[in-house]
This record gives C-alpha cells, sequence and structure tokens, in this order.
C-alpha cells in the first residue's frame, strides 16, 4: 500500500541536486540521495515536492503543474511522476485513512502562518569561514553552490527567512540535507555531515540556526546553494559582498 509523505519538498541534489560533482566520496550506508534524471521519478519514502525538484534541477512549481499537483502538494511512495514535458506520469494508490500503514509514514510539514514576505529579501551569509570550493555552473569543476570551511563547532544561521522544506538524507558527501522555501521564487539548501537543529515544516526567522557544525574537517565543511525559480546561481552575485 502506498505511503503518505511529506508533501512539501523538497531541491538539490543535483540543489542540491548534484549539489557537489566532485564532493568527496559518500559515506557507506547513510541514505544519501543523488541527483534525479530521466525524464521520470519513482517517490521514495521521506521524499517531499522540493526535494525531487531540487534534485531534478528545476522548479517545484513546474514539477507540480506537470503532475496535476494541487496544495498541499501532497505525494505518495510509489508515485511516478513526470519529470519533463511528453512523459507519462502513473499515481499511486492513495493510503486508506481507516488503516493507515505500519511504518513510517510521514506527515506533512504545517503550512506557513503570518503575511508573506514584501521588498528584496534580507540575504546574509549562513556561517563565517572560507570558500573551500566556489560557485562553477559548468565545466569538470561543476559545483552548484558553493563549499565553505567554518571554525570548530560554528552555527549555520538560514540566509533568509523562511520555511524548512525538507530535512533528511543529504547529497553525496554529505550526511544531510535542510531546504528552505524563502518565496516562490527563492529557495536555499544546506548540506552537511553535523548537527541538525531544525526540523521539516519549521518557520524560520532571519538569523534562526540551522545546523552546528562539528570539529573534524568533514564535520566543518557547509555546502551552500541558492535556487531561483529551480535554476541554481552563484551565492556571491546575491549575498552580501565581501564573501561569509
Amino acid at each position: 500500500m502506498a505511503r503518505f509523505l511529506r508533501p512539501t519538498a523538497l531541491l538539490l541534489g543535483a540543489l542540491f541536486l548534484g549539489a557537489c560533482a566532485a564532493s568527496p566520496a559518500p559515506v557507506a550506508d547513510r541514505g544519501d540521495r543523488a541527483a534525479v534524471s530521466g525524464s521520470r521519478y519513482t517517490v521514495r519514502a521521506g521524499d517531499t515536492l522540493y526535494s525531487i525538484a531540487w534534485r531534478a534541477g528545476m522548479s517545484w512549481k513546474t514539477l507540480a503543474a506537470l503532475n496535476g499537483i494541487q496544495p498541499p502538494y501532497a505525494i505518495y511512495q510509489g508515485q511516478v511522476l513526470q519529470l519533463r514535458s511528453g512523459a507519462t506520469a502513473r499515481s499511486a494508490s492513495k493510503p486508506s485513512r481507516a488503516a493507515p500503514p505500519r511504518g513510517v509514514a510521514k506527515q506533512a510539514p504545517s503550512r506557513p502562518r503570518g503575511a508573506p514576505l514584501k521588498g528584496p529579501l534580507p540575504w546574509r551569509w549562513p556561517v563565517a569561514g572560507s570558500v573551500e570550493r566556489p560557485f562553477a555552473n559548468s565545466g569538470s569543476a561543476l559545483n552548484k553552490g558553493v563549499d565553505l570551511q567554518a571554525a570548530p563547532g560554528a552555527v549555520v544561521t538560514v540566509a533568509a527567512p523562511g520555511e524548512v522544506v525538507y530535512a533528511g538524507a543529504g547529497l553525496r558527501g554529505f550526511a544531510s540535507l535542510i531546504i528552505v522555501k524563502h518565496d516562490d521564487t527563492w529557495l536555499s539548501a544546506y548540506a552537511h555531515n553535523a548537527e541538525g537543529l531544525v526540523r521539516e515544516g519549521a518557520r524560520l526567522a532571519a538569523g534562526a540556526q540551522l545546523v552546528r557544525l562539528g570539529r573534524t574537517e568533514a564535520a566543518r565543511r557547509l555546502h551552500f546553494e541558492l535556487r531561483r525559480e529551480g535554476k541554481p546561481l552563484d551565492p556571491a552575485s546575491v549575498l552580501p559582498k565581501g564573501g561569509p
């Protein structure tokens, strides 16, 4: 029987979507999720609409429209989603409300509360540190965000106010991934090997804490991405000048 999943999703893998083509080798048996490719995708436990769109390198609004998915953007384990125009998608049967399946049925994040943000977003770098690998949108050094090396125990904060639309398995080379929706245009993503401090559905004010980095070299590294309408942008072109 299909299982009801967290509806909102989430962008990265490939977003955080491929987040990082030349990232270190992945840690085994930790549930890493790689980029989504091809014309169709079968929904897995833990997926959200936003995370699938992120990994497929597309706008979550486009993904919803291609598959006729309406608010609150519920998707189901086993559902086959169309990723490209012309592909045929099919829906998994919805779970019975009278007899919910045993196991990990995951609830949808809460709906955002309060008025939507108005005007330009108050962007900030998520953590102080040095740029280990810069943004590169093509070539052998492809990197759809920036890799930042921070001080041991540094706290990562949200780049702008928003809602956590995915918090789960990370990209290749990173154990965990957090995706934040800032408005209908912007998403940001944070891949890490350290302690996450937020849950999916959390509504975040400016400067809210997301992750506490560890003390080893790998645990002090943060992969950070920005997406506008699903397209990766160099964070240095959007965030305050001078770098992290």
